[in-house]
């Protein structure tokens, strides 16, 4: 008879507690590092974007400045509000060609020099440079606008005034005596701005290096 007695079966204990796996432990160790990296990032990321914001905020409130001014006083308002702008450059540059036509080329000087410090990759940096060149040249300081001239050319060579500093720094030189670096000079500019009006200006300056050279020549 004990054959029909039912058999008690033996199920295995179920644990109420979830079995941790190596992830658990790592997570449970490390999970407000975790959250802090996380959150520093999401911080880094916002604190960019409001960054990037402010700057373009900035640059349209000086364009916006800029387009109005008509004066002196109004380029300096927007070069003390928005001094890294380009907009800032820009008035700074109208500055200093107000104080050259008025002749007071000591003070057109310094604000070009303020510029090209402040402004170094400014998109009117080579301007400044040509400018400073030919105010220094009209000093009588030629060391000087020399300096500045091949700072024109060969810091800022994609900008328009590269070649008229290659050729302001060329007549410089012819004026000194030194025609072969002058005549190097007027090569480049052809070799490197070949469709430029510069060039074809270069052009006829060594053509007439030639001419000047020929009768030389024949009396030797």
């Amino acid at each position: 008879m004990d054959k029909d007695r039912p058999r008690s079966v033996l199920l295995p204990a179920l644990s109420t507690q979830p079995e941790l796996i190596d992830g658990d432990f790592f997570w449970e160790a490390h999970w407000k590092k975790i959250a802090a990296a996380l959150i520093a990032v999401v911080v880094g990321i916002l604190a960019v974007g409001a960054w990037a914001y402010h700057r373009a905020n900035e640059a349209s409130s000086a364009a916006a400045l800029y387009a109005t001014a008509d004066k002196p006083g109004v380029w300096q308002e927007v070069v003390v509000k928005y001094p890294d702008s380009v907009s800032a450059g820009n008035a700074q540059l109208r500055i200093a060609s107000s104080l050259r036509a008025e002749g007071k080329t000591d003070e057109a000087l310094v604000e070009l020099e303020r510029f090209t410090s402040a402004q170094p990759d400014h998109p009117m940096a080579g301007a400044a440079w040509l400018a400073l060149g030919e105010i220094r040249q009209s000093q009588g300081k030629k060391p000087d606008a020399l300096e500045a001239y091949r700072v024109a050319s060969g810091r800022h060579q994609s900008s328009y005034a590269a070649p008229l500093a290659l050729l302001a720094e060329a007549r410089l030189l012819a004026s000194e005596g030194k025609g072969g670096e002058s005549k190097a000079i007027l090569e480049s500019i052809g070799s490197s701005y070949p469709d430029g009006p510069a060039a074809m200006v270069a052009a006829a300056e060594l053509a007439a290096f030639s001419r000047s050279a020929t009768p030389a020549a024949q009396g030797q």
